[in-house]
């Protein structure tokens, strides 16, 4: 085999595992496209075929690097869409998978405000199951770990402080928060932040009219 043939294929082989590489891995960036895709999706089905994918990419990102904030971020976030279109048992899981990945990613980096988003949102929404809810996952799913109010604050006025996408969701939760802490003046104040905040899109949209309600 003359020099020029064993270079086409080496090139080939090289060719052959950069494929393969980039179906085993990919950029945190390529599964927040693919949940933005899920969110615009109406059919519950495709929904759910295309958080399952964000899901099986971010754990493969995680995997290949275990090291980096965002993909742990986006990890979470997958798994917690993934949550909303599935069963109560495979829910509870990935209920634990976002809130230890959203902790690691906040555990890499202090700064990561969108890590601090999830965080506060996954204790808002498990903090608001009903005691039957809870009794379930205890008996049938192994419990859930503790989730507060005080801690969704806390976590959520991280995100606004460091930074976030969706600043109008932000405070629209701190907002829901606060009125489930019976602290009416910093709902109202959170409110009008959520309706005066730049929307990106029609779901955002939507919640800064219920924010306008909140505040008339």
């Amino acid at each position: 085999m003359n020099t020029i043939v064993k270079y086409m294929a080496v090139c080939g082989l090289l060719a052959v595992l950069a494929g393969g590489a980039q179906h085993l891995y990919a950029d945190w960036k390529e599964v927040r496209s693919l949940i933005v895709q899920g969110e615009t999706q109406k059919d519950r089905k495709q929904q759910e075929a295309i958080y399952r994918r964000a899901y099986t990419m971010a754990q493969r990102s995680v995997a290949a690097s275990p090291g980096s904030s965002n993909e742990h971020l986006w990890l979470a976030n997958a798994a917690g869409r993934l949550a909303m279109v599935v069963s109560n048992d495979e829910r509870i899981e990935l209920s634990k998978v976002v809130k230890d990945n959203a902790e690691r990613a906040i555990a890499l980096d202090g700064r990561n405000g969108q890590a601090y988003m999830t965080l506060g949102a996954w204790h808002y929404y498990v903090a608001g199951l009903s005691w039957v809810q809870r009794t379930a996952a205890n008996v049938f799913y192994g419990g859930l770990p503790d989730a507060s109010y005080r801690d969704a604050v806390n976590n959520l006025s991280k995100a606004v402080k460091f930074g976030v996408e969706n600043p109008v969701e932000a405070y629209y939760l701190r907002a829901l928060t606060y009125r489930k802490l019976d602290n009416d003046q910093a709902a109202r104040a959170d409110f009008r932040r959520s309706a005066e905040a730049k929307a990106r899109n029609a779901r955002e949209r939507e919640l800064q009219q219920k924010a306008r309600k909140w505040i008339k």
